[in-house]
């Protein structure tokens, strides 16, 4: 017995699981989908590919200073797309198609850029 915290010892409930899990199970369990994480797989792709090439363009353009300017505007297309999705870049539930269909455009365009400017 700790002399600090007098009392009874602390037992824990008989009727819950150990370890806890925070998994719903029994009637609220649901079957986990794999969409989910493909479509965050496709996701992630694809904004590391637009964020490389903004910063790429930024040094075909002007150097490493405009490296370090396309660093920004990487970080402001991550600020954006969380923004969109309520705050989270990666989605628990994946990426909506929209948004998947916006970053291969956008990364098509980006790359058709450096073509030209290289």
């Amino acid at each position: 017995m700790n002399p600090q915290h007098p009392g009874t010892p602390y037992a824990a409930p008989a009727s819950r699981s150990y370890p806890p899990t925070s998994q719903p199970t029994g009637e609220d369990a649901q079957p986990l989908s794999t969409t989910g994480g493909l479509a965050t797989l496709a996701g992630a792709a694809l904004l590391t590919f637009a964020g490389g090439m903004a910063v790429l363009i930024g040094y075909l353009m002007i150097g490493g200073f405009g490296a370090f300017i396309g660093i920004f505007g990487a970080i402001f297309g991550f600020v954006w797309l969380a923004g969109v999705h309520g705050g989270k870049v990666f989605p628990r539930e994946g990426f909506p198609t929209k948004s998947l269909g916006g970053l291969a455009a956008a990364s098509v365009v980006l790359l058709g850029l450096a073509a030209l400017m290289s």
